[in-house]
């Protein structure tokens, strides 16, 4: 049971039996000759508890003491450390010593770090020397607050009352207690069986009393050695730090490490998404290409790159800034060749658009370049492929080809147009190997535009974050390949200026012991 606890306990069980009898409650008591009785219970309760109370002594005393084991490092010197912090607080607590004393405070903070100091240091003559001034102060004040929040917490109206206070309620007290004494000398001559009942009740509230004083004064002993203790073997075994705000700022090596991570993280968060768009000739890749821009783009706006590949710059809300990567379509008979000129762009890719037309039953040539997508990631030792969307093209021209009243509903396709959407996505979903929501049926036809922002750039944003992984790993092994030749390029540098003072210098002494020796030669001729 904690401490704060019995005091409450004592507290209460002290108060019931005067919380009764107020004014006209004790007139009552007194007229009814009740009197003799309530200060009999009271005596009884009263006997009883201290019976309880010295149970739970002998029962569960230990449990009342500080145990800061589990917070002493795990050591053979702090383990004997802490057995002689121990017996200090073992010997002291026996050998009740007077707490209003500034002296037992003193000796007791040497002793106790005496006797950890010739743990840590055995072969010193004066261990307890071998620490510095500001140290020990940072222990007593690091100890003055511990002992502080310990008595706010398990004294009651420690927060309360002052230290003048206490004085005068002590000599209050004391005045008091005389005038009591006298009282019950005269009343035990007027009513003597009424004073030998209050003598027992009061016997019973001074013993418990007595035992509740002596609890707590153990227990402040005991608190302050092993506090004590505790910093003292955080001072000798080297783990106290004066400035504790250091902890609040990570290490040197750390900050310039988080300042590379930050700057490498912005510059993840300034790259542009790479967006590829890959499909068969007369897939719809333009017609794609145009509705999500919203218009046609003009040839002034394209920025070429490598051969077969066209360049566009993308913003738009959520989707950050993207460049879209329109390459030349694909077909059987030129698969191999076309994807030896976009190979080097898949592997940089984040997204992967694939516009496959609902008109064209050949699936072969979009199977081969899904499956050279992965072989080219594999190759490179990579696993993280870019996501892949595919834009169903060509819609509108699926049976019944007069039919066309969008929107329509491939979940629960209801008329017969979207029975035939819905069937040619499974189509393409088994061919391909890929999931319903990675596909988008569109109608790209310029006025009838149907699906785009609907269907295709919501399934754009449900692939965004396997996307951003993608492009910080690609970000990643550039600004490492980046770092690599930027530390080549630093260290060459610092071996030039080196070979050149090295160099530099030796010629310095080679001019100098020519000229000596010049001059021994002409002092001889």
């Amino acid at each position: 049971m904690k401490m704060k606890t019995r005091w409450k306990i004592h507290f209460l069980i002290i108060m019931i039996p005067f919380s009764i009898p107020l004014a006209a409650g004790f007139y009552w008591l007194w007229l009814h000759q009740m009197l003799i009785l309530w200060l009999a219970v009271s005596a009884v309760l009263g006997a009883a508890w201290w019976l309880f109370n010295q149970y739970l002594n002998r029962a569960n005393l230990e449990l009342e003491l500080l145990d800061i084991s589990a917070s002493v490092e795990k050591t053979a010197q702090s383990k004997r450390a802490y057995e002689k912090i121990e017996q200090i607080s073992a010997l002291q607590r026996s050998s009740n010593p007077d707490l209003a004393s500034s002296e037992f405070y003193m000796q007791t903070l040497l002793e106790v770090m005496r006797a950890v100091a010739e743990q840590y240091y055995p072969q010193r003559k004066d261990a307890l020397l071998e620490i510095k001034l500001p140290y020990l102060l940072k222990v007593i004040e690091m100890l003055a607050q511990e002992l502080r929040v310990s008595l706010s917490e398990n004294v009651p109206g420690s927060h309360i009352f002052s230290v003048n206070d206490i004085v005068r309620s002590h000599r209050l007290a004391n005045r008091g207690r005389e005038l009591y004494r006298l009282f019950r000398i005269v009343s035990a001559g007027l009513d003597p069986v009424s004073a030998m009942v209050r003598e027992l009740r009061i016997l019973t509230t001074d013993s418990l009393l007595s035992c509740s004083t002596e609890e707590l004064k153990h227990w402040l002993i005991d608190a302050y050695i092993k506090k004590i203790g505790y910093y003292a073997i955080e001072l000798y075994s080297g783990n106290l730090v004066l400035d504790n705000s250091l902890f609040a700022n990570p290490t040197r090596l750390s900050q310039q490490e988080l300042e590379k991570i930050k700057h490498r993280e912005a510059a993840v968060s300034a790259e542009p998404f790479r967006i590829l768009v890959l499909g068969q000739t007369n897939s719809g890749k333009s017609s794609l290409i145009n509705a999500l821009f919203g218009i046609k783009k003009a040839e002034t706006d394209v920025i070429p790159t490598t051969e077969g590949i066209t360049s566009y710059l993308l913003e738009r809300p959520g989707l950050e800034t993207a460049i879209i990567l329109d390459c030349e379509g694909y077909g059987s008979d030129d698969y191999q060749h076309s994807f030896s000129k976009v190979s080097e762009e898949i592997i940089r890719s984040d997204i992967i658009f694939l516009a496959i037309s609902a008109t064209n039953a050949a699936r072969d040539p979009d199977k081969k370049m899904l499956q050279a997508i992965q072989d080219c990631f594999a190759a490179k030792n990579r696993n993280s492929l870019p996501p892949i969307v595919v834009a169903l093209t060509h819609i509108d021209q699926l049976r019944p080809v007069r039919e066309w009243s969008p929107p329509y509903d491939v979940i629960k396709p209801g008329s017969t147009k979207a029975q035939a959407i819905r069937l040619m996505m499974d189509a393409v979903t088994t061919e391909l190997g890929l999931n319903i929501d990675q596909i988008a049926p569109v109608n790209l036809k310029p006025g009838f535009e149907y699906n785009v922002e609907e269907g295709l750039v919501p399934a754009v944003f449900q692939q965004l974050e396997q996307a951003k992984q993608v492009r910080y790993l690609r970000c990643l092994k550039e600004y490492r390949k980046e770092d690599y030749w930027r530390r080549l390029w630093k260290q060459s540098k610092g071996a030039g200026q080196f070979i050149a003072k090295k160099g530099f210098s030796i010629f310095i002494k080679s001019s100098v012991a020519l000229s000596g020796d010049a001059e021994r030669a002409g002092k001889v001729d």
